[in-house]
């Protein structure tokens, strides 16, 4: 049986009560205060079900929270960037009592879990911004976030009776424990994770074949929880990636898997929390390119490669694979770095994220040297008959 890299933390903290327990809390729950959440605070409910999360018990109570914040480490010490919070307005904090639980309802009104013991605290909304994001800018869309929230969180052990129902993909849609058994089935002991919100295209794939070369399996895990309106659907998007799995990498080592967070969008600290949940799937290792988890330009090109740096591997088993920004060199006929191409910039093809949404608006192909042709088809479609943007 593979050995695979144990959970953040060291145990899998799976909070979903099973068949036996959940009647209990469904009667006892009728009788709890409510607090309404919103799709963000659902999909992490969803993730603290299924151990994503671990070793969160729940939504961060004011000590870790502010060891959090202040430094991407838990009271006793465990590397945790984000902190992971439910939020509250001043009409909602006045159900709160102390030693109740609360109830917790999907946006639907669908009881989905349990908050137990509940500790109510306020925080500063700016610093939170500030130390986590790294500004207060409200046009970066996680501080738009913060900032839109509650004066006062709720903290405390979480216990999910219900995980959301997705109708779609169910194939690729495997819990953290689930992941690691498949991951076991097939042998691999060392697993490479990459984090994507957007179409594979031909520098990333450079990645993916370089990453290969060192570890048993890949498995690509999109997020498919909230993400800014501008961004692809998730159907364009599954399509795009079952493409490139069609016929550019061998199956055999490759699963693409559905990661069901929302997305943060706050640059290093967000790699560092994408690269736990990937450990928790059982992946040793993470790819780190450009800026994988920032937005606009809040953040340099290689902050969230810099910042794995302020950690031990006692502290972060996960290991990252940082690499340089890939490009088409005319003269290697080929993907290639600047570690690995001798050639003059003039020789490199990069295309920027304008440069293909204006192609694909006017109905026009991405080149092969950005895209692969039956991706770019996919987004072609997308383009001209949805009118979605990239």
């Amino acid at each position: 049986m593979a050995n695979l890299i144990p959970p953040h933390g060291g145990e899998l903290i799976e909070r979903f009560v099973r068949d036996e327990q959940r009647g209990y809390f469904f009667t006892q729950a009728r009788k709890l205060p409510t607090i309404m959440l919103d799709e963000f605070e659902l999909s992490d409910i969803e993730l603290l079900g299924v151990g994503a999360l671990s070793p969160l018990e729940g939504f961060l109570r004011e000590p870790d929270y502010d060891s959090v914040v202040d430094r991407m480490r838990l009271v006793n010490g465990t590397v945790w960037p984000i902190p992971i919070t439910l939020s509250i307005t001043e009409q909602e904090a006045d159900l709160w009592q102390e030693g109740t639980d609360i109830a917790l309802k999907a946006p639907d009104g669908t009881l989905v879990a349990v908050l137990h013991e509940p500790e109510l605290y306020p925080y500063n909304r700016l610093v939170e911004a500030r130390l986590v994001y790294g500004t207060n800018d409200p046009a970066h869309p996680g501080v738009a976030r913060v900032l839109a929230q509650g004066p006062y969180h709720l903290g405390g052990r979480v216990s999910v009776l219900k995980l959301p129902v997705h109708t779609d993909f169910f194939p690729n849609r495997l819990t953290p424990a689930e992941t690691r058994q498949e991951f076991r089935r097939r042998g691999w002991h060392q697993v490479v994770g990459f984090q994507t919100r957007a179409p594979i295209h031909r520098a990333h794939e450079y990645l993916l074949r370089c990453a290969l070369e060192i570890v048993d399996g890949l498995l690509i895990h999109p997020l498919m929880g909230q993400l800014r309106s501008d961004e692809l659907s998730p159907s364009v998007r599954m399509r795009c990636y079952q493409s490139l799995l069609g016929g550019y990498l061998p199956r055999d080592r490759v699963m693409l898997v559905i990661n069901p967070a929302s997305m943060r969008y706050a640059g290093p600290r967000e790699a560092v929390f994408q690269a736990i949940i990937r450990q928790n799937y059982g992946c040793s290792h993470f790819i780190v390119g450009r800026d994988p988890t920032g937005v606009g330009t809040f953040y340099g090109s290689f902050d969230a490669q810099r910042i794995f740096s302020r950690f031990s591997r006692a502290e972060l088993e996960v290991t990252a694979l940082c690499f340089e920004n890939p490009f088409y060199c005319r003269s290697c006929q080929g993907m290639a770095t600047v570690k690995t191409c001798p050639h003059a910039p003039s020789e490199r093809v990069s295309f920027s994220g304008t440069t293909v949404h204006q192609l694909l608006t006017e109905g026009k192909i991405p080149p092969p040297e950005f895209t692969r042709p039956e991706i770019a088809e996919v987004l072609k479609e997308a383009y001209v008959t949805a009118g979605t943007k990239a």
